[in-house]
């Protein structure tokens, strides 16, 4: 809380605040850098440790300055979430039903109603290439992107966003915007989905 109020402060308000990295991964079972890591535990048990720091910056009865603006989703899974120790999410920035789940917990449901924005994990990154090798899917970074992006994050972080070393990051943006374009000319629901987080985006921005 005082983190984010002294950014506030010193920034003049003129700096978004994103508290990573939600739901938490303390209690994963190995590193998240090189490879998708998992958490077992109940959401009652992420309740009480994992979300409680988030909880503290995202609440309804705290000060406005210490509010976070935005969450930055990781890359995690999360076994056992809704008491099946046996069922694991998908990676949780993927995972639109088990984000829900969790955003629609008292102290995260106010905060997004509020403009709270949303931001994925790398989009390129070692883990997540890796998650997609192990499970026998093929890295596509446009439909990487889209997934990311219906599972509910407004902001999508991406960094060396290549099929592979051969490929110019560049024209990989480019095809994926295009991607988007497209989607959202032909696909209602998805269009409302897009103006949804531009809004949430340029509302923080304003």
């Amino acid at each position: 809380q005082a983190y984010i109020a002294g950014l506030n402060e010193g920034s003049g308000w003129r700096m978004a605040v994103i508290a990573k990295h939600f739901p938490g991964r303390g209690g994963s079972d190995r590193s998240a850098e090189e490879e998708v890591a998992t958490v077992r535990k109940s959401l009652e048990q992420l309740k009480q440790i994992e979300l409680a720091p988030f909880f503290s910056v995202t609440g309804e009865q705290i000060e406005p300055t210490t509010i976070t603006d935005g969450l930055f989703v990781s890359h995690i899974r999360y076994q056992g979430l809704q008491g099946n120790i046996r069922a694991t999410t998908r990676p949780v920035s993927f995972d639109g039903a088990a984000l829900d789940q969790m955003l629609q917990l008292p102290a995260l449901s106010t905060w997004r109603q509020g403009g709270g924005v949303l931001v994925s994990d790398d989009l390129g990154s070692p883990a997540l290439r890796r998650f997609y090798e192990t499970t026998g899917q093929v890295y596509d970074p446009r439909q990487v992107a889209r997934n990311a992006f219906l599972a509910g994050n407004d902001l999508l972080y991406v960094n060396n966003f290549v099929v592979d070393a051969s490929e110019d990051e560049l024209s990989s943006l480019v095809r994926t915007l295009a991607s988007f374009e497209q989607k959202y000319r032909e696909d209602p629901a998805f269009a409302e989905r897009v103006d949804a987080s531009v809004e949430r985006l340029l509302t923080l921005k304003y």
